[in-house]
Parts: structure tokens; sequence; C-alpha cells
């Protein structure tokens, strides 16, 4: 897992003060911002810092000490930390907006939460491709997770920018110093982003220019002139929301809603084809695998089959032609799904002996319709599950599941 702002920030307050003091320090530079050529050198300088592979490793090491000792675990819970998040810190405008004693904290579980949405994105991913590439829903997954990374990083850039924006234009009493700054500035809008093993995930939604961009025009404003008159923050919040094309607050929090309620509709999207996708073993199990004795599994054994709780109801070739809904069942006509279709009542071809037809021996048809036979016995009609036919399984599966039955009728003369 990568590392959080609130974990950055306060390495940087605390391991790389240092580094941020001597990156702001002005007093050597024999340029001024009013002269050509500012621009470049405060370029120069901050891709130094940013590409000082001494000061890199030193994070690297050290920064997971922080989370240890900061004891915060913003991926319990996922989903009611955002919830937490939209309610309680990025609030509406009318309600105060944005909580900055919290909105470190925020941040950590809006990314806690769009790393658990991509590995579990990804995870179906891979299950579908093994499984059934051409899956409908994964298309209409697909189609929802465009959707809601385009929303998370609407707000993911939106909020941070605001967070920013807020610190470069404080009052002078509760402003920060420049040093303090670029440690938010790091933590925000981090120069590199340090993963644990090759299964890690960066949740950052921006690409490297768009960053560069960003963290380039606070240092410039930083280091310029009277960076903190009106004129100066009016620029810099024109180069950040304008020049960067980054939303305000009011777009970023309506982008939040939607993610929340995206990130519920996928969630359940993803748990139900990685449930549909468990539900499929039997359908890799060729006809000739199966033994002899499966043939003459009872129906209490079939009904209860993992395969047909995905039905209103548990179906089987017991159940009365008045009770199966006729909507979930469709009379297919085609070659028997066994060499001997088993047709109830008729002798040799029932479930079990025990049904075996006695008045039919004996030539009693004044016995009352119990059971029913087909009027032709070559001529042999099923009914067939309409979501049967979408499974890869052989018929003689499908009988056995009891997801393809003969077809009945009222009486039993023929």
């Amino acid at each position: 897992m990568p590392p959080f702002a609130a974990e950055l920030e306060e390495w940087w307050l605390r391991n790389g003060y240092e580094a941020l003091v001597d990156l702001v320090d002005s007093h050597d530079d024999h340029i001024s911002s009013r002269q050509c050529g500012f621009a470049q050198h405060m370029q120069r300088r901050l891709l130094a810092f940013d590409n000082d592979r001494t000061l890199q490793i030193k994070l690297e090491e050290t920064w997971p000490g922080i989370r240890v000792s900061r004891n915060v675990n913003y991926q319990a819970n996922p989903r009611k930390n955002l919830r937490e998040a939209a309610l309680n810190i990025f609030q509406s405008s009318e309600e105060g907006g944005i909580n900055f004693v919290r909105v470190m904290d925020g941040l950590g579980y809006l990314d806690a939460m769009e790393i658990h949405r991509l590995r579990l994105m990804e995870a179906t991913r891979v299950a579908v491709e093994a499984s059934c590439p051409d899956d409908h829903q994964f298309k209409v997954l697909e189609e929802l997770h465009r959707t809601t990374s385009a929303n998370y990083k609407h707000f993911h850039t939106g909020f941070r920018t605001c967070i920013l924006i807020h610190e470069l234009t404080r009052d002078n009493d509760c402003r920060k110093e420049t040093p303090q700054i670029m440690a938010r500035l790091n933590a925000l809008f981090p120069s590199v982003v340090f993963l644990g093993d090759e299964y890690d995930i960066d949740p950052t939604p921006y690409s490297p220019g768009l960053r560069d961009s960003i963290r380039f025009s606070v240092f410039e404003h930083l280091m310029s002139e009277d960076p903190f008159s009106q004129q100066r923050q009016q620029v810099i919040q024109m180069k950040l929301l304008c020049w960067c094309d980054i939303p305000g607050y009011s777009q970023a929090r309506d982008a939040l809603i939607r993610y929340s309620q995206e990130c519920k509709k996928l969630e359940g999207v993803c748990l139900a084809v990685l449930d549909a996708l468990e539900r499929r073993p039997l359908s890799n199990v060729s006809g000739r695998q199966l033994s002899a004795e499966s043939s003459f599994v009872s129906c209490s054994n079939t009904s209860s089959s993992p395969q047909t709780d995905t039905f209103e109801g548990p179906l089987s070739a017991n159940t009365p032609p008045d009770s199966q809904p006729s909507a979930f069942w469709a009379v297919s006509f085609s070659t028997p799904p066994v060499p001997h279709p088993l047709h109830r009542g008729v002798p040799g071809r029932e479930l079990s002996a025990a049904k075996t037809d006695g008045a039919g021996f004996a030539g009693d048809y004044s016995a009352p319709p119990v059971l029913c036979y087909p009027h032709d016995i070559s001529r042999t009609e099923f009914f067939e599950h309409p979501l049967a036919r979408e499974l890869d399984m052989t018929s003689m599966e499908k009988s056995l599941l009891g997801l393809l039955i003969p077809k009945e009728l009222e009486s039993r003369d023929f």
C-alpha cells in the first residue's frame, strides 16, 4: 500500500524538513522574479530536488515508520470511511465546505476506497478472462469502471488543489511557513510514489505532466516576490484552476457524490459476476466423466444443487406441470438429452424404480391419471430453462440438474 497524504506530510515535517528549508532558501540566488530566466532557474532547482536519489531512498526506507507511529488504518471498512468523508469532511458549501482539521485523513479514506475498488475490479477482470471473456455483465462493469474512474480523477485533483489554494491565500496570522507549505505540496502531489510489491496499486489518476505543472506553479509562486499579495493570490488560483483545467470545489464534491453511488453499484456487479463464475464448475465437466450411477440421482439431490439456487425456486422433473412457472420454461424440440430419455411413468424410463406405473403394466386405464405419458415416444419434447441455453453444458448435465426435463401431458392415455 503506497503512503497516504497525511503520512507523507508528517514525514516531510519530521524527517525531510531540512531539505525543504534548503530548497526554498533564496539567499544565494542572483536573479529576481522580475528578470528573464527566473522561471527556468526555479524549474531546474525543483527538478534537482525531485530527482535527488539520496532523498528518495531515505523517504522509501523510513516512511513505513510514520504509518506505524500514527496507527491509522485507512483500509478498514472503506465504504463506511467513504461515507464519513463525504458527509463530515468534504461537506457542501452551504454546510461549511472542507473540514481542514480532518482533511488529510479524508484524502486517505478516499484513496483507500479507490485502491479497494481497483483491486476488486482487477480480480473480476482476471476471473472473467479466464472463464468467460464474452460475459455481457463484464461489459456493463467496464462502463461503470470508466465513469467511476473519471469521477475519482475530478475530485482527487479538485480537493487537493483547493487545499493548496487555501494554504496560499490564508491571512498572515494563521499562514504556514514556506517549508511547511512545500511539505503539504509534496504530500498532496508527490513527485514519486512508492509501491510495496508488484501487486500494489497506485491510485494516482493524473498524468506526470499535470503533476509537474502543479508542483512548478506552486513552487514558482512561493519563490517570487510578495507571493501572498492579493494580486499574486489571484494569479496562482488562475494557474491551478484554469491553466491546469482542474475543477472547483463544488464540481469536485458533485463528482464525489456520484463516485460514492457508482462504487456501490460497481461492487454489487463485481460480486454478482464472481458469484456467477463460482457456480459454473460443472460446465467444464464432460459427459463421459460422469459415472453411470449419476443417471439415477434422485430428484431431491438435483433440486438442491448449487446451480438451481439462481432461480426463483428449485424445479425438478417431479414438479407438477401446473406448479412450474411457464415464464421461466420454454418447450424445446431437440434430440433427447440421453440415449434413453427419462419419461415419468413409462416402464424402463422412470427416475427411480419406485415410480414404475403398475396400472400401466396391468392395463387398468380407469385408474386416476397420476402419471403422464407423451403422445409419441419417438417425438421428444422438453422443458428447458431459458438461462440454461447460455450455459456451456451438455444436455446430459442439464437433465441431471433439472434444467432440461421431459414435457408432460395432462392425460396418461396414449
